[in-house]
């Protein structure tokens, strides 16, 4: 499983990234950026924890306080 980044998610403006991210965030899930398939939570199991979010088709990890981290740096 490979974290995704900022790069990856072939999104051009800041606030088309929040939209996605605040989309995940309220649980309503969204289409991979990458493949296309549907997201979904990380830690179903655990604690239900909308941070985190798997692509079961290919494998790659959304860490959304990550992006947001990543996405304050470059894009402020």
């Amino acid at each position: 499983m490979e974290k995704i980044t900022l790069n990856e998610l072939k999104m051009h403006s800041r606030k088309e990234i929040l939209t996605f991210l605040k989309k995940l965030w309220r649980c309503e899930g969204a289409p991979c950026p990458i493949c296309g398939s549907e997201l979904e939570m990380l830690h179903k199991k655990a604690k239900k924890s909308d941070c985190d979010w798997q692509c079961r088709h290919c494998s790659k990890i959304i860490r959304t306080l990550d992006i947001l981290d990543e996405l304050n740096k470059t894009m402020p």
